[in-house]
């Protein structure tokens, strides 16, 4: 993985410089040193972090970090300014900086801004790739040909992939939605009964928290049977309740 890069912003050239400099002294950075804020909007393509000072002539700091989170809403800024003042730092704060850093005139303060940096892109770059993750995740979910359907605890519908939208003829409007109120389907049991709202997969996961491995059921859907093979997993939170169950179910046909 490439070395993280940073792009420093300050009006005054020695310490655009200076700043750039020190944190790669003292973090496996690469960093740019810019006077200009607008060259600095340029250059954010492949930055993982911003340090700008906050007094500059033609955009504060303030204005500027405005400017990149129109542009990326999660990169890492620093507001690194030798201007401290409760003012400001609510005002960074509202408009979403990750760090506040005041400068002064102790040796280790680039120590400390280069380990705020360092530590802000670590969670940068790990929420990028858990972000990643889910995307694959979804992709998996949609082009899977078995139904899957998450409820949460409650038993409302908070996930269904393509194949069950499909299979159940569930509108995109019925998620977050009890299905059994919302969609055209009776799901059957062993014995040919109609399944009350108690008796489906879901609750019935829901109440005990014991997975269904493999059960057979039939399912009506606009005046067309099928039969199921189904099967349910519940997943708890730190209380142990089970606050998610995951279906899974595919036709016979």
């Amino acid at each position: 993985m490439t070395a993280p890069r940073v792009v420093c912003v300050d009006d005054e050239p020695s310490f655009a410089e200076l700043t750039a400099t020190q944190l790669e002294r003292h973090a496996d950075v690469t960093a740019t040193g810019f006077t200009d804020p607008h060259a600095a909007l340029e250059a954010l393509a492949d930055a993982d972090c911003v340090v700008s000072d906050y007094d500059m002539p033609t955009m504060t700091g303030l204005d500027f970090l405005e400017r990149v989170r129109a542009r990326d809403p999660d990169l890492p800024f620093v507001l690194f300014t030798g201007k401290g003042s409760e003012a400001v730092a609510s005002e960074a704060i509202s408009k979403g900086v990750t760090e506040y850093l005041q400068k002064s005139t102790d040796a280790s303060q680039y120590e400390v801004l280069a380990n705020r940096v360092e530590n802000a892109i670590g969670r940068y770059r790990a929420e990028q790739e858990l972000e990643r993750e889910r995307e694959v995740v979804d992709r998996i979910l949609e082009l899977t040909p078995v139904g899957i359907v998450v409820h949460d605890a409650t038993g409302d519908v908070v996930v269904a992939n393509r194949r069950a939208r499909q299979l159940l003829q569930m509108p995109e409007a019925s998620l977050h939605v009890r299905a059994y109120d919302a969609s055209a389907w009776t799901l059957y049991g062993p014995a040919g009964e109609a399944l009350e709202s108690a008796d489906l997969p879901a609750q019935r996961v829901i109440d005990d928290g014991t997975p269904i491995r493999g059960e057979r059921f039939d399912v009506e859907v606009a005046g067309v049977h099928r039969e199921l093979l189904l099967s349910a997993e519940p997943l708890t939170g730190g209380d142990d309740a089970v606050d998610r169950v995951v279906v899974a179910f595919a036709t016979r046909d």
